[in-house]
């Protein structure tokens, strides 16, 4: 029986990235627990560094072979309009430095993308290039959704897409480097 769910994976997401920063020697702070920040989950602090870090977990069972993440979820403004962001959307004084995206089988068996907020901002317009901003074979405009990818391909895919890989190329380069908040 798998205990994380869509319900709790955020929490679990955010709980590990937490142990990985304080195993950096980071002074982490949620700052989801009084319901202030709407771009950041984390504030992490080491020596005179300050990071604002968002948190997107991702459920990914056993049955799942492969690595997947998610960057949330897209809206027909961000759809439509290339320059609207999937982080950092809303005016605030909390703004997202680095976006870790996190891939949790169970509280000991997980993956982290850890990104620049640019870069992640980069990979999730790939994505949404790809999966979102083309019509659907009938010529209606695709509904938002959640945005998501493997890290690592599968041999089932039925064919190869120059966006999926180049996305998939910023993932894997960022991919447990935690010497990125460094």
């Amino acid at each position: 029986m798998n205990l994380i769910n869509k319900n709790n994976v955020g929490r679990i997401a955010e709980r590990i990235v937490s142990n990985e920063l304080e195993s950096l020697g980071f002074r982490v702070s949620d700052l989801n627990s009084d319901g202030t920040s709407a771009n950041a989950d984390l504030l992490a602090v080491r020596h005179e560094k300050v990071l604002q870090i968002q948190v997107k977990g991702a459920t990914n069972t056993e049955k799942d072979r492969y690595w997947w993440v998610q960057y949330g979820y897209c809206t027909d403004e961000i759809i439509k309009n290339r320059k609207k962001p999937m982080f950092n959307r809303r005016f605030s004084f909390y703004s997202a430095d680095y976006v870790i995206l996190v891939a949790v089988r169970s509280p000991h068996d997980y993956c982290c993308v850890v990104l620049r907020v640019k870069e992640a901002e980069r990979a999730a317009q790939i994505n949404i290039d790809r999966g979102y901003r083309h019509p659907r074979r009938d010529g209606k405009p695709k509904k938002p959704g959640k945005v998501w990818v493997k890290i690592d391909g599968s041999p089932k895919e039925r064919k190869s897409s120059p966006l999926r890989d180049k996305e998939r190329r910023i993932l894997r380069r960022n991919r447990d480097k935690w010497s990125n908040l460094i």
